[in-house]
């Protein structure tokens, strides 16, 4: 199997380089070869018997392709609603794209209002449609007790024998701090701190309990600091023998 990527560094976009750098390891540790940095011109053949131009020149052969592009919103048959359409259907913090008539819009085609980061944004994951479409069915109930969403954002992704799950931002943030040892046990934590010192967003491997933790400072604003101690002592739990009365 060869992945290639014109990205010189794989997902150093949303982590980092530095910690991008990991997983062209993690893909050559699995027998992967990688073409990072590289782009692909044209594609020839049937399947079976495919031959990939590549940028620089070389061909590769393949039975199978797959290309992954990205995505756009599906907001074309919204164009002559009368809606505001950009990147999305806008909506404002309580998901709504019409105000006076109670128009509300939930998932990938939300673009909405997050007022405790004081932007519009669209979130693609399917745990960001079901939270967000809980808010627009209580806000539908009770017009009177209406609620913002706020959510902390998380998506996840599952990369061989590695189960990495991202919450909160993690671009355009301070130098990340990594806790735990992933050449041990594969199990470590990148936090990213905000503008003020607080956790901003993480980078989970491995290490459930951490996520949780990192879930719940997020919503609490806690410091970075305060993250970093409490996943220390998840790192080393404190030896309870040596506490314990005879």
């Amino acid at each position: 199997m060869t992945v290639v990527d014109p990205v010189p560094v794989p997902m150093s976009r949303v982590l980092t380089e530095e910690i991008g750098e990991w997983f062209i390891d993690l893909h050559r540790n699995h027998g992967v070869h990688t073409r990072f940095g590289i782009g692909v011109e044209n594609i020839e053949g049937e399947r079976g018997n495919l031959k990939i131009g590549l940028t620089d020149g070389t061909v590769l052969e393949a039975d199978t392709v797959v290309v992954g592009i990205g995505a756009v919103p599906n907001d074309g048959w919204l164009m002559q609603s009368g809606l505001l359409v950009d990147d999305g259907l806008v909506c404002d913090e309580f998901c709504r794209a019409v105000t006076s008539q109670n128009i509300y819009a939930v998932g990938d085609v939300s673009r909405w209002f997050h007022r405790a980061r004081g932007v519009t944004m669209r979130i693609e994951h399917w745990t960001n449609a079901v939270d967000q479409a809980s808010c627009v069915a209580h806000n539908i109930l009770y017009p009177d007790e209406l609620r913002c969403y706020e959510p902390v954002e998380y998506v996840w992704s599952d990369q061989y024998d590695w189960k990495i799950q991202v919450c909160g931002q993690t671009t355009h943030l301070g130098e990340p701090l990594v806790v735990g040892d992933r050449l041990s046990d594969n199990r470590f934590t990148v936090l990213y701190p905000d503008g003020e010192q607080r956790l901003g967003g993480a980078a989970v491997v491995n290490w459930p309990r951490a996520l949780i933790e990192c879930r719940r400072a997020l919503q609490a604003g806690s410091d970075l600091e305060s993250v970093r101690g409490r996943l220390e002592v998840l790192t080393n739990p404190p030896d309870t023998a040596a506490t314990r009365s005879p």
